[in-house]
């Protein structure tokens, strides 16, 4: 979400490190079988909130939009719209690295993708321009080594080079961006009050595969429409999860098109934020964490867990569609609009780093997984 930052809500924080309020279906063993998917009858982890996550490190946070783990190093990297935008933290909080690129406007989602030469590099949407014009900040994608050299960009960069077009493509407050079993982006392209609400598939080279929108890329609640389409997720199935916030919902659309269904246990909570844990392989399965929060801000927002088949021969089977646990984050109050905006997740630990976009100096957090004993 498009987020200015002005005034900050100290106390709410320290209220936030404080206070755990935690909602679970039932308690389990300590840890979870590693072949066994928890339900009503497993493991259901608990979570408090790990106070020592970030440790002091001399970084300043403002405007912290998105956090991702690095699958190969397990460090969580931290995007945020201030200097430095990109910093890499061990899982004990401790700073491993910071990049120092002045190549971004207003960024607010970082992904990673290994290409065909076996190259690991870093995604990140420049959403928007930043508060000074620039004409290289805004409405693209951004390719950059690990260590934060830029390489390339999808789309035309700059402060009013906003638009709806497919050929050549150009985006508009672009949200996020994932990678389907072709090594083709995944793009979420819209934010709030932006000129698109779409999905679109592009080969490496950045022409256009597929659109998925309603009518003129306007606001629509069918299938393979959006109302802010905000995060993405690609699984094993190679199905395409996208985090409909203002829907209320996710939608999950196989690579071809193929429209599979929703998941709308969320009330009237925009869900914003999408994660994958741990997986199973008796039977297969894959834990999905949603991020969810009121959508005019502040207030308590909730990241759900659900248990999703990965049955890749019956694509259309998606569960039950209800959290086997779920646990509330408060988010304070803020002359801008606060919102839990993003979460990852160690597969292993079941720990959950999450952000919360909208307050001056609100730091990425880390919520921490246990199993009581029954």
């Amino acid at each position: 979400m498009t987020v200015r930052i002005r005034n900050a809500a100290r106390a709410a924080i320290a209220a936030a490190r404080a206070v755990l309020i935690v909602a679970a279906v039932a308690c389990a063993p300590q840890r979870p079988p590693g072949d066994i998917a928890p339900t009503a009858s497993h493991a259901v982890p608990v979570y408090a909130i790990d106070p020592s996550f970030p440790r002091s490190s001399g970084v300043s946070f403002s405007a912290v939009s998105w956090v991702e783990r690095d699958p190969r190093s397990n460090l969580i990297y931290v995007l945020q719209r201030t200097a430095p935008p990109v910093t890499a933290w061990r899982t004990d909080g401790t700073l491993a690295s910071t990049w120092t690129t002045q190549a971004l406007g207003d960024p607010h989602s970082i992904s990673f993708h290994t290409g065909t030469d076996g190259q690991q590099t870093a995604w990140i949407t420049d959403m928007a321009g930043p508060l000074l014009a620039g004409t290289e900040y805004g409405h693209c994608l951004k390719q950059f080594t690990m260590a934060g050299a830029p390489i390339g960009m999808v789309g035309t960069c700059g402060q009013t080079s906003q638009g709806t077009g497919l050929d050549p493509v150009q985006f508009d407050e672009v949200t996020d961006v994932a990678w389907n079993a072709a090594g083709s982006l995944i793009v979420s392209d819209g934010d709030l009050n932006g000129l698109n609400n779409r999905v679109i598939t592009l080969d490496r080279g950045g022409k256009v595969l597929a659109d998925w929108s309603a009518p003129g890329d306007k606001p629509g609640a069918g299938p393979k429409q959006f109302n802010l389409p905000h995060a993405l997720l690609v699984d094993r199935c190679d199905r395409v999860w996208v985090a409909d916030a203002l829907n209320h919902r996710v939608q999950v659309i196989g690579s071809d098109g193929t429209f599979h269904g929703t998941i709308t246990a969320f009330g009237d909570l925009g869900v914003y934020a999408l994660a994958f844990g741990a997986s199973y392989a008796s039977p297969p399965s894959t834990i999905l964490f949603a991020g969810a929060s009121p959508t005019t801000g502040g207030g308590t927002g909730t990241v759900f867990l659900f248990d999703v088949p990965m049955d890749c021969a019956h694509r259309g089977s998606l569960g039950s569609g209800v959290p086997f646990g779920r646990f509330n984050v408060p988010i304070p109050s803020s002359s801008s609009m606060t919102l839990l905006h993003s979460i990852t997740v160690d597969p292993e630990t079941w720990d959950v780093y999450l952000t919360v976009l909208g307050g001056a100096g609100l730091p990425p957090q880390k919520w921490a997984a246990s199993w009581p004993r029954r």
